[in-house]
């Protein structure tokens, strides 16, 4: 059975948008638990979300498998 590449490269890049979104979930979750606004929690989220992504991608791209 035969697996166009960029299929892998799309699956490698949907799971680590996943990865990125649960991270970005989680620092949302604890930042609002230690008391910030959900305001300056989404902003650490979604920065912690484009840090994850651009480190993951980096990696991929880093292993030849991007």
């Amino acid at each position: 059975m035969y697996i166009d590449p960029i299929i892998v490269k799309i699956l490698l890049l949907a799971l680590a948008g996943a990865v990125a979104a649960c991270a970005a979930l989680i620092t949302a979750y604890l930042d609002r638990r230690a008391g910030a606004h959900w305001a300056a929690a989404v902003l650490r989220a979604g920065t912690s979300f484009a840090g994850t992504l651009a480190l993951e991608v980096l990696v991929l791209n880093a292993l030849g498998l991007l």
